[in-house]
């Protein structure tokens, strides 16, 4: 299972470094600029400090910011996008679809044809089963089967410390149509669903993962 570096894309936040001092409220959250007064710094290189985030999470935000590095994506575009993404609730509060994001991807599945996808929540997440209910309601109302006509609780290899929803398909290059029309209308709902690859998956075939909430900070685990 390769990593899924965009899966966290939601989470990136710039602002001046000086917004934050020591004493700064702990539900601040963000990344700046390290002075170049305060620390060594060689030609080229920068030094960027976040706050309000964890180890786990602070990982993954190098991670995008290599990303977008390495394939010499624009800020401002990348920013534009994020800002066609909804974050998840604040505090401890369990993830849901709106009334307006169930209707969405009822409408946008209606358009296309129905298809069969597999679902699993992930049976350590305090939200993942209802999420995935929710979720899988809103396909049946479009007339999609849900594969075995249950949300499987059994975490596949691989998926388990994947946080958020991913879609699984045998090769995310080529990915079946049900995935892509799944995919489009998750984001008409501003909801980000990345496809990844998985070997071993059928011909075809695509599951939803459902995997735990999110978590940005130690407050929030």
């Amino acid at each position: 299972m390769k990593q899924l570096i965009p899966a966290l894309l939601s989470a990136l936040l710039l602002a001046p470094a000086a917004a934050w001092a020591d004493d700064a409220p702990s539900d601040v959250k963000g990344c700046g600029l390290v002075s170049g007064a305060l620390i060594s710094q060689g030609q080229g290189e920068v030094m960027i400090n976040c706050v309000g985030v964890n180890e786990e999470f602070g990982a993954q935000l190098a991670g995008i910011l290599t990303y977008v590095l390495q394939n010499r994506l624009d800020p401002e575009v990348v920013v534009a996008k994020l800002n066609e993404i909804e974050g998840v609730p604040e505090g401890d509060a369990p993830r849901s679809l709106t009334v307006d994001q169930g209707q969405t991807i009822v409408e946008s599945l209606l358009k296309g044809q129905p298809a069969t996808i597999a679902i699993v929540a992930n049976p350590a997440g305090t939200d993942s089963a209802d999420y995935a209910l929710a979720i899988a309601t809103r396909l049946g109302m479009a007339s999609w089967q849900i594969e075995d006509k249950q949300i499987r609780r059994v975490a596949p290899p691989g998926l388990g410390d994947i946080p958020g929803l991913v879609l699984v398909v045998k090769n995310d290059k080529a990915p079946p149509e049900k995935a892509v029309t799944l995919k489009k209308a998750m984001a008409a709902a501003k909801i980000f669903l990345p496809i990844i690859s998985d070997p071993k998956m059928a011909d075809g075939g695509a599951l939803l993962w459902v995997g735990k909430r999110p978590s940005f900070s130690a407050a929030t685990q």
